[in-house]
C-alpha cells in the first residue's frame, strides 16, 4: 500500500465501482438525515437559540524528491481539508468532513476526482453527556494513533499505520463513545448497505478504550474485526482480497505536554501475518523561546513494518514541523528507508500550507 494519503484503487474496476455506488447511496441517506435532524431542532428550540458552526480548513502544497527513481519528483496540489460541526441544540450536531489531495508522481498527475475526492465523515451525533454520546452515518474507525486523531509530526502518514490500514478510515454505521474521568471508549458497528435494504448487513466492528494517567499523556488499545470481503480496507488493496475475515489490533500512546510531543504505534494484523511498529519524538523550541503565537518542533521518528507481502521495511526521518502566525505552515523533512525486496531510498520533503479554525 502506498504510503501517501490519496484514495488510490488497487482493486478490480467492477468492485470499485459497485463500492462508490454503495457509499453514494450511503452519503445521500445520511446527508438527509442531518437535514431532517436539523429541521426538527430548529423547530423544536426557542426563537432566541443561536446555532454554533464550529471547525478548520486547511490547504497545502508539497513537494518531494526519491533519489534514484525513474521519476524522482513528487509534486502534492491542491491538499484541501474541511471539517466542520453544527450544534443543533438539545445535545443533536452534525459533523462533515471532506477531502481532496491531487498528486503528480510517476511524471503525471492524477486527475480522477473520484480518486483524488473523499468524505472521511458525515453523521449526526447525539450526546446525553460526556460518557455517552451515539453517532451514526459515515464515521471514523479509530484504530491507531493516526484514525484516531492523534498526533503525526510528517508530511504524509506515517508508514508504519499506512501500510497496514487505510488512513482517514471511515465506513458507514453506527458507534457509541464516550468519556469517564480519565478513560475514553468508542465502540462501532458498521453496515454493508445495498438494495434491496434487506440485503444490507453488518460487515464489521470496532473498539477502543484509552486512559490518561497522567496529564498529557494517552495510553489506548483498538482493533478492527471484519467478516466479510466489504469495507474500505478490502477495496484498497488486492493483498486482502482473500480474506473473509481480517482483524487488526493496535496499541498506541502519545504525550503531549512541557513541549514535547512523544508517540508510538504497534500494529498487528492476521492478513499474512502482518506488524508494524512506529516511534516519533518532536520538541517546541518555540515554547522554550517564549514564543506563543508559533510552535517550532525539531523531530525524528522510526516506521518499520514486517511481513507485509514477505518485505521487511525500516525507515528513518528527521524533519521540522513548524506552525506560524496568521495560520501559515512550513514542513521539511530527509527520510531513508530500505526495504528488502529493493535498493534502499533516500527522500526529500518540503510542505507549505495554511489552516484556519472557525
Amino acid at each position: 500500500m502506498p504510503l501517501l494519503r490519496c484514495n488510490s484503487q488497487l482493486c478490480c474496476n467492477f468492485a470499485t465501482v459497485k463500492h462508490d455506488v454503495e457509499m453514494q447511496k450511503l452519503r445521500f441517506l445520511f446527508c438527509a438525515l442531518c437535514l431532517m435532524a436539523g429541521g426538527i431542532n430548529l423547530l423544536a428550540q426557542d426563537s432566541t437559540a443561536q446555532q454554533r458552526l464550529s471547525g478548520y480548513v486547511m490547504t497545502e502544497m508539497n513537494y518531494g524528491h526519491r533519489h534514484g527513481q525513474a521519476h524522482p519528483t513528487l509534486t502534492d496540489f491542491p491538499h484541501i481539508l474541511a471539517n466542520a460541526t453544527l450544534a443543533l441544540g438539545k445535545g443533536w450536531s452534525a459533523v462533515a468532513e471532506v477531502e481532496y489531495e491531487r498528486f503528480r508522481d510517476e511524471g503525471a498527475w492524477g486527475d480522477n476526482f473520484r480518486n483524488d475526492y473523499t468524505t472521511n465523515k458525515l453523521y449526526i451525533n447525539k450526546k446525553w453527556n460526556g460518557a455517552l454520546n451515539v453517532k451514526a452515518g459515515i464515521i471514523d474507525i479509530p484504530v491507531g494513533t493516526t484514525n484516531s486523531g492523534g498526533p503525526a509530526l510528517t508530511i504524509y502518514d506515517p508508514l508504519s499505520e499506512s501500510t497496514l490500514m487505510p488512513m482517514s478510515w471511515h465506513e458507514g454505521g453506527a458507534a457509541v463513545w464516550g468519556r469517564i474521568n480519565r478513560v475514553h471508549y468508542e465502540v462501532g458497528a458498521y453496515v454493508y448497505a445495498t438494495a434491496p435494504l434487506k440485503d444490507s448487513r453488518v460487515f464489521g466492528t470496532a473498539v477502543r478504550v484509552g486512559c490518561e494517567p497522567l496529564k498529557g499523556l494517552d495510553l489506548s488499545l483498538s482493533g478492527f474485526y471484519s467478516c466479510s470481503k466489504e469495507g474500505l480496507e478490502q477495496h484498497e488493496s488486492t493483498s486482502l482480497m482473500d480474506y473473509d475475515h481480517i482483524y487488526h489490533a493496535a496499541f498506541d500512546f502519545a504525550y503531549l505536554a512541557n513541549g514535547w510531543t512523544i508517540d508510538r504505534q504497534l500494529i498487528a494484523s492476521n492478513a499474512q501475518d502482518c506488524k508494524a511498529a512506529g516511534l516519533e519524538a518532536g520538541y517546541d523550541v518555540a515554547a522554550w523561546l517564549g514564543l506563543p503565537s508559533c510552535s517550532i518542533i525539531p523531530f525524528t521518528r522510526y516506521d518499520g513494518y514486517f511481513h507485509f507481502n514477505n518485505v521487511f521495511c525500516n525507515k528513518w526521518t528527521a524533519g521540522l514541523n513548524t506552525s506560524l502566525p496568521l495560520g501559515f505552515t512550513f514542513k521539511a523533512e530527509a527520510a531513508w528507508m530500505n526495504p528488502s525486496n529493493t535498493n534502499h531510498t533516500t527522500m526529500v520533503d518540503i510542505s507549505i500550507g495554511w489552516q484556519h479554525e472557525f
